[in-house]
């Protein structure tokens, strides 16, 4: 009757204690609990003293809560002890009988392994057994076949009769079983009887060889029959090797000694060209029929008499026979000969190409057809073409300027400077014919931008020349020369267009042309933005020559104007000043002497500024002189007045207030100064808008006379 009363404090004794705890006891539930993870979640609980009395607290509640689940179970606790009495005899018992059953296992698994060991070696034995009987029977058969076709090479071959096709082929069918045995008995046989079956071998080639050497002959006099079973036949054996090598070796061999050769070259009355002519007629002559059997045709594959026998021979005897044509040092010969090189082969290609794209691909990347190329010395080739051409363009750009730099009447299409007729001469010789090679095309683009960036630098240099205050003594102005550098600048960058267009044409195919065509565009660009940047510098030297020859003396000649009007009793002045005039002078003659070559916009753009500069200096000191005339009118009405004092306070009337004063007749001289200079800038077509400070100059000086009125 106590006991469920138990129950209820108990559980209400946890629950009240697990209230009280700082941490979550479910914690302790998981099957991932750390220790370490546990107290880094309660690290900011009041203090460790308080969580391990909470741990106390909880560990109490744990032990209690188990004692009462014993109460609970105790009469299961109690069977259970019972049961586990006597256990250990009844594992005891069992354990014996087991361990004698894995006894017998292990004893029956060994004996298994020793039946197999046995077996493999039985069926070793029995694989060897039926190599050595193959091995046998291969042997007898070798034996049987080299005295059977040791008997057919001497009763049917080896007579001096031609061989027929039909024994040729029996003697090949029987070399290749013979082979074929002598692969699996050959640890049976005697050095010996090796040494006969290569002959034998070595004798069906041999008459295999003159059978296609006769077939050849009447392939040309009669049908083409007989080469091709004689081909066939190499087929058979899997020696179109030796076809091709016996081939070079009888025919070609033969005909190009006699062809390609030092002396052959000097006594060619066509040279090189009628040399490569006669090694081409050599495939119209001698390869027509093998060439129609296997290279145009899927009849007979295997076989490249093209490029391993015709081409490897003569390839050969050019290197060795014929070395004087590689030699470099004579550019004009060495592209003339370069040039009949690269028809030869490119018709050897053409022949190719009838065929497939991979007998092209074969020949292109046959090692000698590489090494051939290689002793073609291309980039000495281009060198002596670089000092050739840079050595021709150099020479007319030192010295900077000489006495004959400028044609003052070029030819029709030249440039008036001789460095830009010798420039473009040199781009175009770098594309001409007899020179450029596409095989070097990027040195000969790089040249061309050399070339131009080298006349960029000397256009540098003489516009710097044509600033520098030493006098310049040659038999042409500053103005005339920088207005032909002007003009042969402009001429050079719209011929860029036009050289963009020589260079595509000349260029060699690519498959990304659109990615060429946009890098060469780019290039193109950036040598036109040079150029227009030397234009811009040569018309700023322009504008400021000019400037200094209109003269800022020009201008300071208004400051005198006051000394010459003041006491001298001059008339009332109705003429502009002479140094109006002095300061047109340039101007008019600037646009009379260059408009036609520098064009009218030109023109006007450098006449602006020139006009807005000598207008803004002499706005500056027209100003300075109406103020300087004010003061000093000033000063001498209030001397006047003082000298006047109270002696007379009655205007007189013969006052002279009437008469044009001194200073009034420095404003109208100003003003008359001014107008003709607005007018004759009109006359050149010039609004006053377009001239920085005029229209505020007329206006100072029209203001002037007004607020004297």
């Amino acid at each position: 009757m106590h006991e469920p009363a138990r129950k209820p404090s108990v559980a209400t004794a946890t629950t009240s204690t697990a209230e009280k705890l700082c941490f979550d006891k479910n914690e302790f539930m998981k099957e991932n609990f750390s220790v370490d993870e546990f107290l880094h979640k309660n690290r900011n609980a009041p203090s460790l003293e308080l969580l391990r009395d909470n741990l106390g607290l909880y560990l109490k509640g744990l032990r209690s809560a188990m004692i009462d689940l014993i109460n609970e179970d105790y009469a299961d606790f109690v069977n259970l002890s019972a049961n586990l009495v006597g256990l250990d005899q009844s594992i005891e018992t069992i354990q014996r009988p087991l361990e004698q059953f894995r006894s017998e296992i292990e004893s029956i698994h060994s004996l298994i392994e020793d039946n197999v060991l046995e077996l493999r070696a039985e069926l070793e034995q029995k694989r060897q057994l039926r190599e050595c009987q193959r091995s046998l029977q291969s042997l007898k058969k070798v034996y049987e076949i080299s005295a059977k076709l040791e008997k057919l090479i001497a009763l049917k071959l080896a007579g001096e009769q031609s061989p027929q096709a039909v024994d040729l082929e029996r003697a090949a069918l029987d070399l290749i079983q013979l082979k074929f045995h002598e692969k699996h008995c050959t640890a049976h046989l005697s050095e010996e009887h090796k040494a006969k079956i290569q002959q034998l071998e070595n004798d069906v080639h041999q008459h295999l060889r003159r059978f296609f050497n006769e077939s050849l002959q009447q392939a040309r006099n009669s049908t083409a029959e007989h080469l091709e079973r004689c081909l066939r036949i190499y087929i058979t054996l899997d020696a179109c090797g030796h076809a091709e090598r016996a081939f070079r070796e009888d025919v070609v061999a033969p005909y190009m000694s006699g062809i390609i050769g030092e002396q052959q070259l000097q006594n060619s009355p066509q040279g090189l060209a009628g040399i490569y002519s006669k090694i081409l007629n050599f495939i119209s002559l001698h390869m027509t029929d093998l060439l129609r059997l296997t290279l145009y045709s899927d009849k007979l594959n295997g076989f490249n008499f093209v490029v391993n026998s015709y081409w490897a021979d003569v390839e050969m005897r050019l290197e060795l026979h014929m070395n004087s044509i590689f030699a470099p040092g004579n550019s004009e010969v060495f592209y003339v000969k370069y040039k009949c090189t690269r028809d030869f082969l490119g018709k050897i290609e053409e022949l190719l190409t009838n065929s497939n794209e991979e007998a092209v691909t074969f020949y292109r990347q046959h090692k000698q057809t590489k090494s051939f190329e290689a002793r073609w010395n291309l980039p000495v080739y281009f060198q002596i073409c670089f000092q050739e051409i840079s050595g021709k363009f150099e020479a007319q750009l030192e010295p900077l300027l000489k006495d004959d730099t400028l044609n003052v009447s070029p030819a029709s299409g030249d440039f008036q400077l001789k460095p830009f007729n010798s420039a473009k001469e040199a781009l175009t010789r770098c594309w001409a014919d007899g020179i450029y090679l596409p095989e070097v095309f990027p040195k000969f683009y790089k040249l061309n931008l050399q070339i131009v960036l080298r006349l960029s630098r000397w256009i540098s240099d003489v516009i710097a020349a044509s600033k520098s205050s030493q006098s310049f003594t040659k038999v042409y102005t500053r103005n005339q020369l920088l207005i032909s550098l002007h003009a042969d600048t402009r001429k050079l960058e719209a011929y860029l267009p036009e050289l963009q267009k020589i260079i595509v044409q000349a260029a060699p195919k690519t498959k990304n042309i659109t990615l060429f065509n946009n890098v060469l565009s780019k290039s193109m660009a950036d040598l036109d933005d040079t150029l227009a940047l030397h234009l811009s510098t040569i018309q700023t030297t322009l504008k400021d020559l000019l400037i200094t020859e209109c003269g800022t003396e020009n201008v300071r000649q208004v400051n005198d104007l006051p000394r010459l009007y003041r006491k001298t009793n001059r008339e009332v002045p109705t003429r502009s000043s002479g140094y109006v005039e002095q300061m047109l002078r340039p101007l008019k003659s600037f646009v009379a002497q260059h408009e036609s070559q520098l064009g009218a916009l030109v023109v006007e753009q450098i006449l602006i500024e020139v006009c807005s500069n000598i207008t803004k200096a002499y706005f500056s000191v027209v100003s300075d002189v109406l103020t300087s005339v004010q003061k000093t009118e000033e000063s001498l009405r209030r001397l006047r007045n003082l000298k006047s004092g109270s002696a007379s306070n009655a205007p007189s009337s013969n006052s002279s207030t009437a008469a044009v004063s001194d200073d009034d007749k420095i404003r109208l001289q100003l003003r008359v100064d001014v107008t003709a200079w607005t007018q004759e800038l009109s006359k050149l077509n010039f609004q006053p808008t377009q001239i920085e400070k005029l229209p505020e100059l007329s206006k100072m000086v029209e203001e002037s006379i007004k607020s004297k009125d």
